[in-house]
């Protein structure tokens, strides 16, 4: 059996786990409406559940927390985004669900880790949705849990956090085809905002895109704007 790559993620995740006072699970595979979610790791401490997605990326990242899509810029090639801040929500929102059988009260906190590149830069506005932090580096990451950590009134028992891991191994999906249709279905879902694009169909809200000139460049713009501000680079 070949072993496993090691990535940024596996990497910052055995960091972690070195922590005596933490538990962290990753890869996990949970229901979501009918269908799956994948949640990249959690990290389990007496200040609650730290939800956490991961992201490496080049070049230059741009966009506003709350907003669907951001850019990246790399070299001549500006690609869509799909946010991490709100996929992470999506995440919180499941794991919750997924959670509810637990007879006791759990905090939830989401963070997006970007994992940048040498030369590759960060550059997204606030606002951001309550619970939610981009951090770049284990050092931001801690800062950000022992912050939580300080504000929380009600912590978890060391019983609890064992609980909640024990009840997240037990009843997670497991099998690999499940993983598979999952992967199948992520990669569908992705094609299908390409092929919007292709089709001069904006992703975000299905209206039509028009051709618009600016003296930065020229864009394919929404034609629902205000209500939708999606853009795209020609």
């Amino acid at each position: 059996m070949a072993l496993e790559q090691i990535t940024p993620e596996i990497q910052l995740t055995t960091l972690l786990g070195q922590f005596q006072d933490l538990k962290v699970i990753r890869d996990i595979l949970i229901p979501a409406d009918g269908k799956t979610m994948h949640i990249d790791f959690v990290i389990l401490t007496r200040a609650g559940i730290f939800v956490c997605e991961m992201k490496t990326f080049h070049g230059i990242i741009q966009g506003e927390g709350m907003k669907k899509y951001w850019k990246n810029f790399n070299g001549d090639r500006e690609v869509d985004y799909y946010s991490p801040v709100l996929q992470n929500l999506y995440h919180l929102k499941y794991l919750r669900d997924f959670l509810s059988p637990l007879p006791f009260e759990i905090y939830y906190h989401s963070i997006v880790i970007m994992y940048r590149y040498t030369g590759a830069r960060l550059e997204i506005k606030p606002p951001y949705p309550p619970r939610t932090n981009i951090v770049t580096s284990l050092q931001s990451l801690q800062k950000v849990m022992q912050e939580v950590a300080e504000k929380q009134e009600k912590l978890l028992s060391q019983g609890e956090i064992d609980y909640i891991f024990d009840f997240i191994g037990q009843n997670q999906i497991h099998g690999n085809i499940a993983r598979i249709e999952h992967e199948q279905n992520s990669f569908q879902y992705k094609n299908s905002a390409r092929m919007a694009l292709l089709h001069q169909i904006c992703p975000e809200c299905r209206a039509k895109l028009k051709a618009w000139s600016t003296p930065q460049g020229n864009y394919w713009v929404c034609t629902n704007y205000p209500k939708c501000a999606y853009r795209h680079r020609m």
